[in-house]
């Protein structure tokens, strides 16, 4: 069965985060309504003007106004992280919630964030393999005693998770390394908005290969843009400059990769970075048949179960529409598909 979840903006450019605190309650509860079966915060610092910068702890918050729809983060930048006061915010968060609680995982990326954390950038593969150990060991409920190159810890993290055997942990990857440790230990893997549909089944296999090499299941989660409009000239010119201004940064700072990329060396201005380079495989939107017919091919082209869309920025759309793009989702997307 197909599920789907709700990728919530960590900045709102035009007003303070007292205000899209207030909106994120209001859109998150919509999306319970809608169907939704998780929220998800991805993980930013030293955003110009402010951001959400602790997305477990909000997510927290923003649980509470809930009963049904889960809480996690896509991803986590894993090296920032001690592994001990991770795992118990988690076990922390789990109980609260009854079982609601999902832990995503990525390497990170920002050089500047390694700086203000005081990690080793260059250590970082490392630094989340022997964080994943830790925190392992912290929600198997026993005594352990670890002895890594960055993590030497004992002792006995206590209560035991409410999720059995523990909550899930997803893994976001696109290198070789990220994808075989997501095989062998991930409960599911999240592929990147940045890489395309084809790059996505590409990694996915794999990922796969990874994972039944190790005697693991395999599971796919995809991370995509997403809006629903009238149609698709209304989502270009009401969504589509906020999706473009993220991806723009997201090449900025190097994250889209000639290995995947190829049109990466073609971009020398800014109008060379355009939505009809940028949105074929990336981008779903359209009106409500649209969106359905594109995200139950990209699901069976991928073989992933789970489509985790983002629909809002920092700079739009508005809160007012995004509820109702939340809701027409619902409606136009997830009933119909939730089936699949």
């Amino acid at each position: 069965m197909a599920r789907f979840g709700l990728i919530c903006p960590i900045q709102r450019r035009d007003a303070g985060l007292d205000v899209l605190l207030r909106e994120l309650e209001k859109e998150v509860v919509a999306a319970e309504h809608a169907g939704f079966d998780g929220f998800f915060f991805p993980e930013f610092h030293q955003a110009h003007g402010g951001a959400l910068v602790s997305p477990m702890l909000i997510g927290a918050w923003l649980a509470a106004r809930t009963s049904r729809i889960r809480v996690g983060a896509l991803v986590l930048a894993g090296p920032l992280h001690d592994p001990v006061r991770l795992a118990e915010d988690i076990l922390m968060l789990d109980w609260a919630t009854g079982g609601r609680v999902i832990l995503g995982l990525g390497s990170a990326h920002l050089p500047p964030d390694f700086q203000l954390y005081g990690r080793p950038r260059e250590q970082r593969q490392l630094i989340l393999d022997e964080l994943i150990d830790v925190i392992e060991l912290c929600l198997a409920g026993e005594p352990f005693d670890y002895r890594g190159r960055f993590f030497q810890r004992s002792g006995h993290v206590t209560p035991k998770p409410f999720s059995s055997p523990r909550p899930p942990i997803w893994i976001g990857a696109h290198g070789p390394r990220g994808l075989r440790r997501a095989g062998e230990r991930a409960d599911a893997w999240v592929c990147d908005p940045q890489r395309d549909i084809d790059t996505v089944a590409r990694l996915a296999g794999e990922y796969r290969a990874a994972a039944a090499a190790a005697g693991r299941p395999a599971r796919v989660a995809l991370f995509r843009e997403a809006w629903i409009a009238t149609d698709r000239d209304e989502a270009e010119a009401v969504w589509a400059p906020h999706a473009m201004k993220v991806h723009r940064l997201y090449f900025n700072v190097g994250v889209y990769h000639p290995e995947f990329e190829p049109w990466v060396a073609d971009v020398q201005d800014r109008a060379d970075f355009s939505l009809e380079r940028l949105a074929p495989g990336r981008f779903l939107y359209g009106s409500g048949a649209e969106v359905r017919d594109t995200a139950e091919d990209w699901l069976t082209r991928t073989g992933a179960d789970y489509l985790a869309v983002r629909m809002r920025h920092p700079t739009g759309p508005t809160h007012e529409q995004t509820l109702e793009a939340i809701a027409a989702f619902g409606r136009e997307v997830i009933e119909p598909l939730s089936t699949l």
